[in-house]
């Protein structure tokens, strides 16, 4: 009966040593995981950085070595160099970071951990003389007696140290050991993030520099098209109806023979890059550049209808030769030009067929047929320093756009010849404003400018409509 009172009943004294363990046992397990979290943490709040990580480990650390010195070494070319360092005893701490940079050596521990990638655990540092002849008197002149080494990895790789100094002789114990692997892991985990994410960015910035680059040589349409996936570099084709642009200097060998040719380069460059914002602005899309020359279209990619890409067309040309006339004034102040510098531009409507066109190791995404040779013509007949364009193009803009008949093209591949407008001068017009006063049917087209009309004008305007009108009713009684 005795000894069973004393299996159910154990002295007080065991239970509370038990229940002391146990609470410490426990404390240290919460230890160990706060500081796996904390080092966690920082890794995902620091991705361009493996510094703050290895901060983070070292002083985690003396959480749970806290009599002892923590530090991660690298290799640096042919030397050791400490990246972070942290203990209980700032004399021995520093008395530590001075042996840095240490050689790169077998006989050093920190060189033979790296150089072998393998584990070095020393009890008592004085009974490695032998084998660690110079980095054993190291430990031991800083005032180290033990030491725990684990290599650091990148890839397949050592590229560095964790170490724990102790100034008592003496072995980790298990649960100790298995904390400096997960730091070591962290640390492994850091640098090839760090590395990855590194590589990433160098990578983009040079991708983002190509592509800044191509972008001033392919058409902004396109280059958003191919780096939105949406367009593939294949031989392919579709019709579609589009409004073609194009536009010439004229005169521009007589322009360039009074020019040097950096005076040339420069105005050329400014009219071109001018007229590209303008291009811009309206959403055109940039054919090609010949020389002087220009080629714009709408409605493809995008089109917004066939009547809305017509006047966003005339509108653009409209805005360039305004722009135009405000750069010829500066050129002349500046004495580069002494002769009118003015474009001739074209544009017509109509079914084009567009796609790459090329080999497959080199295409261009362009418009062909007929109707690209119209609009060239219309460019070839305009005034300079005039609009032509084309009836089916004047048929979608003429509700708000005053335009005077111009003598018919005769083409290749059309039957009859084609019927053209010349924009009149360039005004404010727009669709929508009570200015322009436009009617025009089968044998009459009647266009009045109120906003040019003095009052004696508009007198004289109604006193020829009455007159016209009495013609007609007079011919209509006969």
């Amino acid at each position: 009966m005795p000894q069973e009172r004393t299996r159910r009943n154990p002295p007080r004294g065991g239970g509370e040593t038990s229940q002391k363990r146990l609470m410490q046992e426990l404390k240290e397990a919460l230890d160990r995981q706060a500081a796996t979290a904390e080092i966690l943490r920082v890794i995902s709040s620091s991705p361009t950085s493996a510094q703050p990580v290895f901060e983070t480990i070292v002083q985690t650390g003396l959480t749970l070595f806290p009599n002892a010195t923590i530090s991660i070494a690298l290799q640096v070319g042919n030397e050791v160099q400490v990246a972070a360092i942290a203990g209980s005893d700032s004399e021995n701490v520093e008395a530590w970071r001075r042996r840095f940079p240490a050689p790169m050596h077998r006989k050093t521990i920190h060189g033979y951990v790296i150089l072998e990638g393998e584990i070095v655990d020393i009890p008592d540092v004085a009974k490695e003389l032998e084998r660690f002849s110079v980095g054993a008197n190291n430990f031991l002149a800083s005032g180290y007696r033990a030491v725990t080494m684990l290599p650091i990895s990148h890839g397949d790789a050592t590229v560095g140290a964790l170490a724990v100094l102790r100034l008592a002789t003496g072995r980790l114990t298990a649960e100790q050991f298995t904390v400096l692997q997960t730091f070591v892991a962290q640390a492994n985990i850091a640098i090839e993030s760090t590395q990855m994410l590194n590589e990433l960015r160098q990578t983009n910035e040079v991708l983002a520099n190509v592509s800044s680059q191509l972008a001033r040589y392919i058409p902004p349409q396109l280059y958003q098209s191919i780096i939105a996936g949406e367009q593939r570099a294949a031989i392919e084709s579709r019709r579609k109806k589009l409004t073609i642009f194009f536009s010439d200097i004229a005169s521009f060998t007589e322009i360039t023979d009074q020019l040097e040719a950096e005076e040339l380069t420069s105005l050329l460059n400014e009219y071109l890059s001018e007229m590209s914002k303008i291009a811009q602005a309206h959403d055109a899309y940039f054919d090609k550049f010949i020389g002087d020359a220009m080629m714009f279209y709408f409605g493809d990619p995008e089109s917004r209808g066939v009547r809305e890409d017509a006047s966003a067309c005339v509108h653009m040309a409209i805005a360039m030769q305004r722009r135009l006339t405000e750069l010829q004034a500066g050129w002349r102040r500046q004495g580069l030009i002494d002769r009118p510098f003015e474009t001739r531009i074209g544009i017509n409507t109509g079914y084009c067929t567009v796609g790459n066109f090329g080999s497959n190791e080199r295409m261009d995404y362009t418009i062909i047929g007929s109707e690209v040779n119209l609009a060239a013509r219309l460019e070839e007949n305009a005034d300079p320093g005039g609009i032509l364009l084309a009836a089916e193009t004047y048929s979608l803009v003429k509700g708000w756009l005053a335009v005077e008949e111009r003598e018919a093209i005769t083409m290749k591949g059309y039957s009859k010849p084609i019927r053209t407008f010349a924009v009149k001068g360039i005004h404010d017009e727009d669709a929508g404003t009570d200015r322009l006063i436009h009617r025009e049917d089968a044998g009459f087209s009647l266009t009045i400018d109120r906003g040019r009309l003095s009052p004696n004008a508009k007198a004289g305007v109604i006193n020829e409509l009455k007159s016209i009108l009495s013609e007609l009713e007079n011919n209509g009684k006969e």
